[in-house]
């Protein structure tokens, strides 16, 4: 396996740089110096949203963000967004969509606590709140619903990718492996209580498993949980429809769930962090650590343009850990006079792909591969992600 002294584990610092790739589109690097001695390398591209098209592409087996493209359209630019279930052992689950994933109106995962996403419909692009429980039909019932993490007191509650846990265990000197805490992969049920296990068919999703004891996570889009009396009527083969978030529902858009919005000061960004995510009680959200320093990829709209954005970062190698939030917050504050601001999935996931003559790719060069029986490097692929935004004329 290489060492840290490979190429492709370091940063190199970039010639500032901008150019148009096509009218309307724009590309950029830059190097970011801090004042402790770390720097990050930037790059993003500005995308005359009068000019283009957007979409929220999805894929329910993760590919290479150069793998994401649409029929009869040129894609121009892409950016990983949605985050995703990912472990180093191979286990693969039915979907990876880690919280709501909309896929022409089809619902591939629900929300496990309200927060901020992206809609994409007919080319248009906007950032709206989705709440983590509203009402839906199986079959001919309709039924209240609720996110695991949400405190709503409704008929059916539902777990997805975002309740199993991944634990890190120590792989080499340097790096580690991703792995499953196998007690987190099953839904329990008390004895009043029915588990439906849903998958998604040919697009749509259905009813597959009706049970009474523990069903694992992996095996399944999703689990609801709910009163035996009150499901007493469900059947396999039912279809999951009528999905209404709050009041709203969605026919044909794609939405996916950001990880959190970055807001415009300080304070709204650690408002954003404390409503937004998921931490222990008594605790803080792992971003306000100072120590919490990574690769970024964030969506940004600005008056005319839509901005794709990643900050990147080489893990344990001195001086190039990557941003805190806050820093990244400072950053694009300075550069944009933005509206709202969406981070995607980030870490070493980040990417961005640029479409001229030819296909650029950008970010995650440090990535290894683990699906050989020793890692390799892997940075024109990087790791296989299930959702993109995408650009297109």
């Amino acid at each position: 396996m290489p060492d840290l002294t490979d190429n492709h584990a370091h940063l190199e610092l970039l010639e500032s740089q901008s150019r148009e790739l096509t009218p309307g589109l724009m590309s950029f690097q830059e190097t970011n110096a801090l004042k402790d001695g770390r720097f990050s390398n930037l790059y993003w591209v500005e995308i005359d949203k009068n000019k283009f098209n957007f979409t929220l592409s999805a894929s329910t087996s993760p590919i290479p963000l150069l793998d994401f493209n649409l029929a009869n359209r040129k894609v121009i630019a892409g950016i990983n967004f949605g985050s995703f279930f990912l472990s180093d052992d191979l286990h693969t689950p039915v979907t990876t969509f880690y919280n709501l994933m909309i896929n022409s109106g089809k619902i591939f995962q629900f929300p496990s606590n309200t927060r901020p996403a992206l809609k994409s419909k007919d080319g248009k692009l906007s950032e709206i709140k989705i709440p983590a429980n509203g009402t839906l039909n199986l079959g001919n019932q309709t039924f209240t619903w609720s996110g695991s993490n949400s405190v709503e007191k409704t008929d059916l509650k539902i777990f997805g990718m975002f309740d199993l846990t991944i634990g890190k265990i120590k792989f080499d000197k340097v790096s580690t492996r991703r792995k499953i805490l196998s007690e987190t992969s099953f839904v329990t049920c008390d004895t009043e209580e029915t588990l439906l296990g849903i998958n998604i068919s040919k697009g749509q999703p259905k009813l597959e498993r009706i049970i009474r004891t523990p069903l694992d996570l992996t095996q399944f889009a999703y689990v609801i949980k709910g009163n035996s009396e009150l499901l007493k009527k469900a059947k396999v083969g039912q279809e999951i429809t009528g999905v209404r978030f709050g009041r709203v529902s969605f026919d044909d858009e794609n939405v996916c769930s950001a990880s959190f919005s970055l807001g415009k000061t300080r304070d709204e960004l650690i408002n954003n962090l404390r409503t937004q995510l998921i931490f222990p009680k008594g605790g803080e959200p792992k971003p306000m650590s100072k120590d919490y320093l990574k690769s970024w990829s964030v969506v940004l709209e600005t008056k005319d343009k839509i901005i794709f954005f990643i900050g990147d970062a080489r893990p344990k190698v001195k001086n190039q850990e990557g941003l805190s939030v806050f820093e990244l917050q400072t950053i694009l504050q300075k550069k944009f006079d933005y509206s709202w601001a969406c981070v995607g999935d980030s870490g070493q996931s980040s990417k961005l792909m640029v479409i001229g003559d030819t296909a650029e790719i950008y970010g995650n060069m440090h990535y290894q591969n683990y699906s050989g029986k020793s890692p390799v490097w892997d940075g024109k692929n990087g790791r296989h992600i299930p959702v993109a935004l995408l650009a297109y004329e």
